[in-house]
């Protein structure tokens, strides 16, 4: 074991090498999570999920929109964990109407692209929930600038609605649905806590609410859930079954939500974006369900390794599915030991404790032939994601005009769900401010500790501890001889508070690399995230 396995041995239990507290360790202790799973996504992708604690989970999106190249972690979403029962499963009574979402995305979209609103305090929505563990109990709402009130019972009374009280001298326990901004969707209250086993849920309008009106417009009844739980992605398609309009459904990896009422055809969609018909109704695709809110914490780019070599006077670039360069020869996907195949029924997600994947690749060049065979391991738990890289060259090689043996891609802002992200860096000596860097085309910062870094993330589901730390092989003929790390801290020159991204990225760079015939490289990375402390 090198002396940076070491190092990270110690940041795991909280000590430095010398025995001191090590000013990293709150990145690498671990999380709450219990499980992991898998998902087949859209274009050939796969979701990697990771829960970090009860309720919120990572998913990681695995690119591959080149089959014949290895994957890549191009995407991560943090997404809290809940059972939905949207409008479809809810029993209604008095007069609500009905509404369907406008357009697509997180921001346009009705939880289950439907919603029911209603003014009467004689009508009312009721769905029973069940959950073996302990759960807390949200009402989804969209914010109306006529937002009334709303009410909660469970089991016919409020006993158990403990998050939650009498906001105006009701009589009984609301809260108020207004908003400033009218039609702000997916809005989540959260009424009551520790609840186990099954309820029934009641919602009712319960009158006028200053500022306001008596409106109350209803998306979706949750839970709490975990990986292993059901509701927590809408079902798969069915042929020959009567859908509502906006009721939600998936199929190879794409959402589709139902256009009209009535009955599905015998075939599944298979478009991945528009509308399209399954030959007897027509659906609205999208790459991602509205069942869950999230936050982009990254954007796409390459996160592996990332190298440019010249030979015999052709530059080629190697790195999955961004730079290319490299020829998949196998891979091996393995849940809890057994080898993964994507899930049919249920919410698609399988769900275990561990997950094992294995890619071979091969580094091509159009004149010099194979240059080099390539092994990435990969295993995931809760909140935890290790990477092995071993290139061992099938030839000589010059050195590479940059290698990149470490990448850390994040946001600052986000500008899809307009919402901070990462705010500081830690690396061991220094803490950088982004902020710092607002609206500015800024110069790389140097790293002084580039293989063990600290990142303080926020978002609107949650804050995380994210620790990075990375390691070489220490063969005396091969190898990575010396690193440096430099932070690019505002890729693009913007600004928080704008519809654009405000991209990041680490670099760990290889500034003395030997690449001799037969001799293996090896890297490595481990990568952390749990719940930032209060």
């Amino acid at each position: 074991m090198d002396a940076t396995s070491l190092s990270l041995g110690a940041l795991g239990s909280g000590m430095s090498l010398s025995g001191a507290p090590s000013p990293l360790a709150a990145y690498f202790r671990p999380g709450s999570g219990t499980r992991v799973g898998l998902q087949a996504a859209s274009e050939g992708a796969l979701h990697v999920w990771t829960e970090v604690a009860d309720g919120l989970a990572l998913c990681c999106r695995y690119d591959a929109d080149d089959p014949t190249s290895r994957y890549s972690w191009r995407e991560t979403r943090a997404v809290p964990l809940r059972k939905v029962y949207p409008v479809a499963d809810l029993t209604l009574t008095g007069s609500w109407g009905q509404l369907q979402s406008s357009g697509s995305g997180l921001l346009e979209s009705y939880t289950g692209n439907r919603a029911i609103s209603a003014s009467s305090t004689a009508a009312s929505a009721s769905v029973t929930v069940d959950r073996a563990a302990p759960y807390d109990l949200f009402i989804i709402y969209t914010g109306r600038t006529s937002g009334g009130f709303a009410r909660v019972d469970i089991d016919g009374a409020q006993t158990l609605v403990n998050e939650i009280g009498d906001p105006a001298d009701l009589g009984f326990k609301a809260f108020s649905t207004y908003h400033s901004t009218n039609l702000t969707r997916r809005l989540v209250m959260r009424v009551a806590s520790g609840l186990t086993g099954s309820h029934t849920i009641t919602v009712t309008p319960g009158g006028s609410a200053s500022p306001g009106g008596n409106t109350v417009q209803l998306e979706a009844v949750a839970i709490t859930g975990g990986l292993d739980d059901s509701r927590i992605q809408p079902p798969f398609w069915e042929p020959e079954i009567t859908y509502a309009a906006g009721q939600e459904v998936q199929h190879n990896g794409i959402f589709y939500a139902a256009r009209s009422n009535g009955p599905s055809g015998t075939a599944p969609p298979t478009h991945g974006n528009g509308i399209a018909s399954d030959g007897a109704m027509e659906w609205r695709a999208d790459v991602r369900s509205t069942y869950h809110d999230f936050s982009t914490l990254d954007y796409a780019s390459e996160r592996e390794y990332a190298a440019r070599i010249e030979v015999g006077g052709q530059t080629v670039e190697y790195g999955g599915q961004t730079h290319g360069g490299e020829a998949l020869q196998s891979r091996s996907i393995t849940l809890d030991g057994a080898p993964w195949t994507p899930a049919t029924t249920g919410t698609g997600i399988t769900a275990g404790a561990a997950i094992d994947m294995t890619e071979t690749s091969q580094w091509g060049h159009p004149t010099a032939g194979a240059l080099a065979d390539c092994t990435l391991t990969r295993r995931i738990l809760p909140g935890q994601i290790y990477q092995d890289v071993t290139i061992t060259p099938l030839q000589t090689l010059p050195t590479p005009e940059w290698f990149y043996p470490a990448m850390l891609p994040f946001v600052r802002w986000d500008g899809e769900t307009k919402s901070d992200v990462l705010i500081h860096l830690h690396d061991g000596n220094s803490v950088i401010d982004l902020d710092t860097y607002a609206g500015q085309s800024a110069p790389d910062v140097t790293l002084s500790s580039p293989k063990s870094l600290g990142l303080d993330v926020t978002a609107p589901v949650g804050g995380f501890a994210w620790g990075f730390a990375c390691g070489f092989g220490t063969d005396p003929v091969n190898g990575l001889k010396s690193v440096t790390g430099f932070l690019r801290p505002n890729i693009g020159g913007q600004s928080s508070g704008t519809g654009s991204d405000w991209q990041v990225k680490g670099y760990v760079r290889a500034d003395d690399i030997t690449l001799a015939s037969g001799q293996p490289v090896r890297m490595w990375s481990r990568q952390t995230i749990s719940l930032a402390p209060d």
